[in-house]
């Protein structure tokens, strides 16, 4: 056979590289690969001669003893593999639950572990286990979904105790657990933090296997698949009553999946590793980078084999963020992008929000291919009144307007609940909600809601320009906080139709009341119309802090508090400024940077920044210096 010529000269270095490509591919394919699959992940133009591409796989991987080839079946695997192609009914897993202090991965965050051993669809061991977290505290909200208390963990061992044994229990066997990416992160985290090495067995999750066996399922939490299958809920929220709820559902995923053919270890993991609609991820950035990126706020900037930028993303916790594209219930067009991704840059910022304005920033100057592709955000909606129209509406749009006299409340996340409360005021103060611009007159027929007196029909002159300004002025008056007069017509006049037997007619108003007592306490929640926000947000602790000065709802100025001089920059942009931008219209390239600021306001967290609200053109020095320091 003639020797296959690897390109680009250094034969040695490529076919190093390319092992170490194809094996982090084959664990994610413990069934294997044929060699044309194999060679596309590392050359292109090759697809067409697959009997080069066949010469080229040999060459790199033949006196490997990592890499077995099956003649029968004509595709290579790694040797580790071996030991998963064993028939179902045979198979060894460990079905895990942990129960922990919160969500965030960190040090002695986990309180209990617990732990049941399978062969097939048999129980055979169990491991049960609480464990003192760090600091030895149970939060409250934690011990009344566990029943969990400080009192139980307060002998119990810590997870430096704990562990050793645990992964003797575990050994090399499949891990199972519901969300599987929850338990794993935290069992690889500490793992990584005691043993020095992470967790490399293969997992399964019985809510991925639940997505994919039971498509029609909308609700998938571990729970609400027990009772489905007529499984007790014994023990729920606690580490061996979930761990045995999973295994039970395990055991019959495992018989759905031999009637679908799929009857080997090897197979059923290898179908587990494709996204959504099927389509493998084929991942070339370890778990180990993975798992050495910072846990805090930042953006990430994947890129290509080239170099080339591929898509600029923000993150809360960068890796909690970062790993979960290498998921397996990724979207196709996820799965796609991370298939070109080779190299993944964070850069480290003081908080959420300036990673969401450094996002925008870098998309708008860098245009990265994927993301208008992948752009995953939930919507934000707004609220809006054109005040200079003269029947304004009351509308909901995902974006910011720049003219002038348009008030803008929000954002709100979440369309449906938002809308249908929307509609009900409009209703009961008669506002129009048909689009363009009126031409008012008598002769004009009145549109359907108009016919039913959901609408007081300014079209046909029904009602004059100052009678429905009033009613605007009261929309107004109620998306600005003051709820109360309407909310208290409305009780009335429910109390009133139900004391006359109108019950209909009571429950209505019961409708309406309800959708609106929902629009005022998410108003009120809200941090007042979007131009009506003046305060300087401090982000960052001690040393590195930064200032940004929010005007009439606009970004006004961003400057890192190092120095004295930079306190009075700050002061002085408050006080040059504070009237100005009132008077200020909105420009277009504002919009954007408006609406990252209200919607971090919308949904920071107590501990991310600090707020100065500002009630006129002055701040105190000593307000922004205390802001991000040290207690005492």
């Amino acid at each position: 056979m003639e020797e296959a010529v690897i390109p680009g000269g250094n034969q040695a270095q490529f076919g190093l590289s390319a092992k170490q490509k194809l094996y982090h591919f084959l664990c994610s394919r413990p069934a294997g690969a044929d060699a044309s699959e194999l060679i596309g992940l590392l050359l292109s133009g090759v697809g067409s001669d697959p009997e080069l591409g066949a010469r080229l796989v040999r060459q790199i991987l033949d006196d490997d003893p990592n890499f077995v080839f099956d003649a029968d079946t004509a595709q290579w695997r790694l040797a580790q593999s071996d030991r998963l192609r064993v028939e179902l009914d045979q198979a060894e897993f460990t079905v895990v639950d942990l129960e922990t202090t919160g969500g965030r991965i960190g040090p002695g965050n986990i309180i209990e572990i617990g732990a049941y051993r399978m062969v097939g669809k048999r129980l055979t061991d169990t491991f049960s286990q609480l464990v003192r977290p760090q600091g030895g505290v149970v939060p409250r909200f934690i011990t009344g979904l566990t029943s969990i208390t400080t009192e139980m963990i307060r002998e119990a061992p810590p997870i430096e105790h704990v562990l050793p044994a645990f992964r003797e229990f575990l050994g090399d066997r499949v891990i199972v657990a519901h969300n599987a990416a929850f338990d794993f992160g935290f069992l690889d985290f500490e793992f990584r933090r005691i043993f020095g090495i992470g967790l490399s067995n293969p997992v399964l999750c019985t809510l991925r296997m639940a997505r994919r066996f039971m498509p029609s399922l909308k609700r998938r939490r571990l729970d609400l698949l027990a009772g489905h299958f007529g499984l007790s809920q014994e023990g729920r929220h606690r580490g061996l009553g979930d761990a045995r709820m999973a295994a039970e559902i395990l055991s019959i995923f495992l018989e759905m999946a031999q009637r679908m053919g799929i009857t080997r270890l090897d197979r059923l993991l290898d179908d587990h590793h494709r996204g959504i609609a099927g389509k493998r991820i084929e991942r070339h950035v370890s778990a180990e980078e993975i798992a050495a990126l910072p846990h805090s706020p930042g953006v990430y900037l994947m890129r290509n084999e080239r170099g080339d930028l591929l898509y600029i993303g923000k993150a809360r916790r960068l890796r909690e963020r970062v790993s979960s594209y290498f998921s397996a219930s990724v979207r196709a067009k996820t799965a796609e992008l991370i298939s070109h991704v080779y190299k993944i840059e964070t850069r480290v910022t003081r908080s959420p929000l300036e990673a969401a304005l450094d996002e925008a920033r870098l998309i708008r100057e860098l245009k990265p291919p994927y993301n208008r592709m992948l752009k995953s955000a939930a919507p934000a909606f707004f609220i809006k009144v054109d005040l200079m129209d003269q029947f304004p509406r009351v509308t909901l749009s995902t974006k910011m307007s720049a003219r002038r006299g348009v008030m803008h409340l929000g954002p709100f996340i979440g369309r449906r609940g938002i809308e249908h409360s929307v509609r009900a005021l409009s209703r009961i103060l008669g506002l129009r909600t048909c689009g363009g611009k009126l031409a008012p007159s008598e002769e004009v027929s009145p549109c359907i809601y108009g016919q039913m007196g959901h609408c007081t029909a300014p079209c046909n002159m029904s009602i004059d320009g100052d009678g429905y300004a009033e009613r605007v002025r009261r929309a107004v008056s109620f998306l600005r906080g003051r709820s109360g007069p309407i909310l208290g017509e409305l009780a009335r006049a429910r109390d009133q139709a139900a004391a006359a037997m109108r019950f209909e007619e009571a429950a209505r108003f019961r409708h309406h009341l309800e959708a609106l007592t929902t629009l005022a306490h998410r108003a009120s929640r809200l941090s007042e119309v979007v131009t009506e926000n003046n305060l300087v947000i401090v982000t960052g602790e001690g040393g590195d802090r930064a200032a940004h000065v929010v005007l009439s709802g606009r970004l006004a100025m961003t400057r890192r508090l190092k120095s004295e001089e930079a306190v009075t920059e700050v002061r002085e942009c408050v006080a040059a400024n504070y009237e100005r931008y009132k008077l200020k219209a909105v420009e277009r390239g504002e919009l954007e940077e408006m609406s990252i600021v209200a919607r971090w306001l919308r949904e920071r967290a107590s501990d991310q920044g600090q707020l100065i609200y500002l009630s006129g053109p002055f701040l105190e020095p000593v307000a922004l210096l205390a802001c991000g320091q040290p207690n005492p």
